[in-house]
């Protein structure tokens, strides 16, 4: 019987990012080849588990976390995969923690002080290398770069009108309802035929803002649906900044979709040649991105690969078709 050489801790969230994750690491696991055990999966992420993992990791000599707080105590060698941009928001930015449940406000010191623990600590971009860095100095070298898997469901189809995907979810901490509104008077003003398609309830959005005869309500949709807009779409617009990934750019440049975005490093880094960048809050800079929504972009399906992904966050190894766990990581440095 083959060794368990690493322990995958997956509890927390299935929906979002988190469970896109999921989605990709059991793609990943399922020819069984690499020497993984994976724990968690159905739990929530509570303090009574946190304890509870370190005994089910057992003796694995590599150990990894995928909910942002680091093993403590198992493991010769811990790494973490810390997604989640709230848990260091700036200075400029602590005004969102009164918009936090007391509950996530009490996460945040706990996951910046588990960091200390852990040997490799894996973020999406280099803006959230930079947040972390900032929040916790003492980790700045065990940091490593390494954009979430993003695996496309099939190629691009025909679709019989135009149409802008906005496949994001409203709350506090997403800049949407201000930016959709833009949107929408941009699109008005300019008598451009394109639907507009927003993965939200009615009750997520302002009523007037539900009711506009070119926007359609998607609801909430799992992944292999969603898939089909994402085929069909013409274009996709994502206004979010807090963001430790922003999924929607991937997806754009996977797909080969123009991607209305906020003109950042983060956007220009994960979206490539897919960006159509805007000033955030400008009107008029938003209107005349719209003119770019038509251009072709070359897909790229494999630039966000999952094994390459895995293999670089689980400190795997290949040789054949067998898989290993590789000696201790040392420290690494971002840029």
């Amino acid at each position: 019987m083959r060794e368990t050489q690493i322990v995958i801790d997956a509890a927390g969230g299935s929906g979002g990012g988190a469970g896109r994750l999921k989605t990709e690491l059991d793609a990943f696991l399922a020819d069984g080849a690499a020497p993984v055990r994976v724990i968690g999966g159905d739990r929530r992420l509570t303090p009574s588990w946190l304890a509870l993992r370190e005994a089910a990791a057992g003796r694995a000599p590599v150990v990894a976390a995928l909910n942002n707080v680091s093993f403590a105590w198992r493991g010769t060698e811990r790494r973490v995969l810390v997604h989640n941009a709230l848990h260091f928001l700036a200075p400029a930015e602590k005004r969102l923690l009164g918009l936090l449940p007391r509950s996530f406000r009490a996460q945040i010191p706990v996951v910046r002080r588990a960091l200390h623990r852990a040997d490799v600590i894996a973020v999406p971009c280099s803006a959230m290398a930079e947040r972390v860095a900032a929040r916790v100095p003492a980790v700045r070298d065990r940091l490593l770069v390494l954009a979430n898997p993003v695996s496309p469901v099939g190629p691009r189809a025909t679709a019989d009108e135009v149409s802008i995907l906005v496949p994001v979810v409203p709350s506090p901490f997403k800049n949407v309802v201000s930016e959709l509104r833009m949107l929408l008077a941009a699109l008005d003003q300019r008598r451009h035929p394109a639907r507009v398609r927003i993965t939200a309830y009615p009750h997520e959005l302002p009523a007037g803002l539900a009711r506009h005869p070119r926007l359609d309500l998607l609801g909430r949709l799992p992944h292999h649906e969603l898939a089909r807009h994402w085929r069909r779409a013409t274009a996709v617009f994502f206004p979010c900044v807090l963001e430790s990934f922003g999924y929607p750019l991937a997806e754009a440049r996977v797909y080969g979709l123009p991607v209305l975005a906020p003109d950042t490093r983060q956007s220009r880094e994960i979206a490539g040649n897919a960006l159509v960048p805007y000033r955030l809050a400008d009107a008029d800079s938003l209107a005349d991105a719209l003119d770019g929504i038509d251009r072709p972009v070359v897909p790229e399906p494999y630039a966000f690969e999952r094994a390459a992904y895995f293999t670089r966050l689980l400190g795997l190894t290949r040789n054949s078709a067998t898989w290993s766990a590789s000696a201790p990581a040392a420290p690494i440095r971002t840029r």
